[in-house]
């Protein structure tokens, strides 16, 4: 059975939060306030904010945590934050510097290695590059497969995009609570 936690629950679940994850609910109250938002917009309107620097010690730690989506699905199971969109459904392989003139393919279904093996060696060959700079890599390891294919361009060319994930602090309760703390900590500096 699940119940939201009345404040002073949540005040002592606040103390037994990780410093990282009390950093990352600033920054999110700092930037976003009570609204919803998306793990990569978060992440963009952090980076552009001078604000955070106001709450956080820490805020390329901060950003570091939020190139991926554990730290909020942690502060979901804890109850600060609730998922209200569930993303990562038919996610692809995206191919940046696609040219419809020059190139076969633009993306790979995630999940399709044929295609997605076409789509690697279309890159390699365009960059005058052969399959042995991909080393002992696991070829079906998507991830892999993408890391070594950009290290070898030297730049970010294949990405994994879907639709993300969207979040919010879980009550008004769990959003006080955060907010308090950033005052206090604008008060502190």
């Amino acid at each position: 059975m699940s119940s939201t936690p009345d404040s002073d629950d949540r005040n002592v679940r606040w103390v037994e939060l990780t410093h990282q994850r009390q950093q990352l609910l600033m920054a999110i109250a700092a930037v976003n306030g009570h609204s919803d938002f998306e793990r990569p917009e978060l992440r963009d309107e952090i980076k552009a904010s001078s604000r955070v620097e106001e709450v956080v010690d820490d805020k390329a730690r901060v950003l570091k945590s939020l190139n991926s989506t554990s730290l909020l699905n942690r502060l979901v199971e804890v109850g600060f934050l609730n998922k209200t969109f569930q993303g990562g459904s038919s996610p692809i392989v995206l191919f940046l510097e696609y040219d419809e003139d020059r190139d076969d393919h633009e993306v790979a279904p995630f999940g399709d290695l044929s295609r997605f093996h076409d789509l690697v060696f279309q890159i390699l060959d365009l960059y005058g590059l052969s399959e042995a700079v991909l080393g002992d890599v696991d070829m079906t390891d998507f991830n892999a497969v993408i890391r070594a294919v950009n290290q070898a361009v030297g730049k970010t060319v294949l990405v994994i995009v879907s639709e993300p994930s969207t979040y919010r602090f879980a009550d008004d309760s769990a959003y006080e609570t955060v907010a308090e703390k950033v005052e206090e900590a604008r008060e502190d500096k």
